[in-house]
């Protein structure tokens, strides 16, 4: 027979083995410096409404929240023209016939060209003849160039709009086309590459030139060009001449062969 046990003994140690302790349900130690902590992790301020006193605020039209009652706006709906839905009655636009825009389009002031039109063209300007044209020949070619590109730009556009996904007639030919303008622009930039390398070639000569003076004041009067004063040839040359027409300074007479007799006789 097991021994009895006192009550008090028996209830202190099932107190003991069924409740948990104070160290299990208290957290580790390395975490318990965040529970001690009483500021927040995040550093932003807190959410807080805006009070700057503004009428205007909570106004949006995407949460069809529209004017309070004290809200008045400076146009009244009664002065708010009325759209025209009667195409008879309304005016026509004036268009300026001039207008740049104009460019953007074919001469016939369509909205895209036939591939006939678009075929229409000539060759690109060749280098040998660019050479002869002057800096505002070369501009003025070089714009219309860049106008020509975006008609080509704008009739494409147009044409994949019209034509959707699949596309429309006239690729080939705005294709050759845009070509001969790119030709043109690329011979225009290299001719004005040769004339880079010519003047800078020019200046560096100047540069070493003593004769030459790159930093005159050509406006203002001042010679670029200061030929050196060459006198010594001058005067060497003036005494040639002299030399020549006075006849007292004649060359002497040249020297008589002495060749004896004997000489003569033996040969």
């Amino acid at each position: 027979m097991p021994p009895t046990m006192h009550c008090t003994s028996s209830s202190l140690l099932s107190s003991a083995l069924l409740t948990p302790t104070r160290a299990s349900t208290s957290p580790p130690a390395f975490l318990l410096p965040a529970f001690a902590q009483t500021s927040p992790f995040s550093s932003s301020a807190p959410h807080s409404a805006r009070k700057d006193h503004n009428r205007n605020r909570g106004v949006s039209a995407l949460r069809h929240t529209g004017l309070g009652k004290n809200q008045r706006l400076s146009v009244r709906l009664a002065n708010l023209p009325q759209p025209v839905l009667d195409p008879l009655r309304r005016s026509a636009v004036k268009v300026d016939e001039n207008h740049g825009l104009w460019g953007f389009f074919p001469k016939e002031r369509t909205r895209i060209s036939t591939p006939e039109e678009s075929n229409m063209h000539g060759r690109a300007w060749t280098v040998q003849e660019l050479r002869g044209k002057d800096w505002d020949d070369l501009h003025r070619l070089w714009w219309v160039c860049v106008r020509e590109k975006n008609r080509i730009a704008t009739t494409e556009v147009e044409r994949k709009r019209l034509g959707g996904r699949f596309g429309m007639y006239g690729d080939h030919e705005s294709g050759q086309r845009v070509a001969e303008v790119k030709g043109t622009m690329r011979c225009i930039k290299f001719v004005l590459t040769e004339r880079w390398y010519a003047w800078e070639n020019a200046r560096e000569a100047g540069m070493e030139d003593p004769e030459v003076d790159l930093y005159a004041d050509v406006d203002g009067g001042e010679r670029a060009y200061l030929p050196q004063e060459d006198g010594e040839e001058t005067l060497s040359l003036g005494s040639e001449d002299a030399a020549r027409t006075d006849p007292s300074q004649r060359l002497p007479p040249p020297v008589e062969s002495t060749v004896s007799s004997e000489a003569r006789v033996r040969v």
